[in-house]
């Protein structure tokens, strides 16, 4: 009968620890959504790592990507794969695709985002998306890998044709430059 209620009270206090660890969690939770990160620092630190060590590390990731710190925020969505299940593994990998497509990223957030895909229950809307930034991800990737090298100057490129061209496109795509009619001018004898 002692042993019963020693375990009922140990059982009870574990499961105290886990509600205040918990309900720190939750504050924290709310703390972001409102913007206040630092807060929402503080109160994960506070929490008690024992109870949800996988949920923790990816709630202080969230953070660190939101504050720019984006190396914190990889390291952390490690760890939350590691110490997490499924669910939090492909939550952590969408997280941090986003967090690699707001760097600029693209092939790596892409990568990302199809290992999240590859952990998610292919229906629901998480699924979807995933989907979508999957897509997003890969245009902005071939799009990048398009663009030529940056710092390079017209005349390093080539030809100052190629700032004139640029010129005129710019002009065409802002709207101050109207492509005259169809028709070809008329011969006279000083054109070439």
């Amino acid at each position: 009968m002692l042993a019963l209620a020693s375990f009922a009270v140990a059982a009870s206090l574990t499961g105290c620890g886990r509600f205040v660890d918990y309900s720190r969690v939750v504050e924290a939770n709310r703390l972001h959504e409102r913007g206040d990160y630092q807060g929402a620092m503080a109160a994960y630190l506070r929490s008690g790592r024992s109870a949800f060590p996988a949920t923790i590390d990816y709630d202080i990731a969230n953070v660190h990507a939101r504050l720019g710190e984006y190396k914190e925020a990889t390291e952390r969505y490690a760890a939350a794969r590691r110490g997490g299940g499924p669910s939090i593994a492909a939550d952590s990998r969408f997280n941090e695709g986003v967090a690699l497509f707001e760097r600029g990223l693209y092939e790596e957030s892409w990568k990302s985002f199809r290992a999240a895909l590859s952990g998610a229950d292919g229906r629901g809307t998480f699924a979807r998306d995933a989907r979508r930034n999957l897509e997003l991800a890969w245009r902005a990737w071939k799009k990048s890998a398009r663009v030529p090298a940056q710092g390079l100057t017209a005349t390093s490129r080539g030809s100052s044709q190629d700032s004139g061209e640029l010129k005129l496109l710019q002009r065409l795509e802002t709207g101050h430059w109207r492509p005259g009619t169809a028709t070809a001018p008329s011969s006279s004898a000083s054109d070439y």
